[in-house]
């Protein structure tokens, strides 16, 4: 077991000259950062078929938003929107968009 430094040996040590990198680095500051980032959210895979309409629009908002400079993607974009409609669906299932547009669609019998 290596022998412990006695308290006045490395305030001794700490008082010496720094050469080399201990120099250059001594009083730089250090960075942190005051924004918390942002979790990348796990996507699982899925395949769903689209109106090529809405592909064109979801093209020209995440280009609108990549130009604003915001880091995102197509499926980051989707699934937002997804989860808003979901829930706005879940909070009042009979007037939400969902039902709306889905009005009159009958499953097969």
């Amino acid at each position: 077991m290596a022998k412990r430094i006695s308290v006045g040996k490395r305030v001794a040590d700490d008082m010496t000259p720094k050469r080399g990198l201990d120099a250059l680095f001594e009083d730089a500051p250090v960075h942190r950062s005051t924004s918390t980032p942002a979790k990348t959210k796990k996507f699982e895979k899925g395949t769903f078929y689209f109106d090529p309409d809405d592909l064109a629009q979801l093209e020209r908002v995440w280009l609108q938003l990549m130009g604003q400079g915001i880091k995102c993607n197509k499926s980051e974009i989707v699934s937002i929107l997804l989860s808003a409609g979901l829930e706005e669906h879940e909070q009042n299932p009979a007037n939400s968009l969902l039902t709306q547009r889905l009005t009159g669609k009958r499953r097969r019998s």
